[in-house]
């Protein structure tokens, strides 16, 4: 299992974040799951996963963390990431 803390850079809502999350999941063998105020949603169930992560209320400049688990879970976290800060939508905690 790995997991890290990313920051919310996106300015117009966390919906596009949240959709490009859940397609990222869906496309990987690797649990993913979002942690945020100590809630968490399971990414890999659309369009549950995308309803969930959007009650969360996450906003620009909020801390999230993405847990990976399963046999692609080092593959699997490293093309979410890759794939939202070339979206803008997030920056990875040093």
């Amino acid at each position: 299992m790995i997991e890290k803390q990313y920051t919310i850079m996106a300015s117009t809502g966390f919906a596009r974040a949240a959709t490009l999350l859940v397609r990222a999941a869906c496309k990987v063998h690797a649990h993913i799951t979002l942690l945020y105020q100590e809630k968490s949603v399971e990414l890999k169930h659309p369009p549950k996963s995308l309803i969930e992560v959007m009650t969360l209320g996450i906003t620009p400049g909020t801390q999230i963390q993405i847990r990976a688990e399963g046999i692609d879970e080092e593959q699997a976290l490293q093309e979410i990431e890759e794939l939202m800060e070339k979206s803008g939508l997030i920056y990875l905690q040093s």
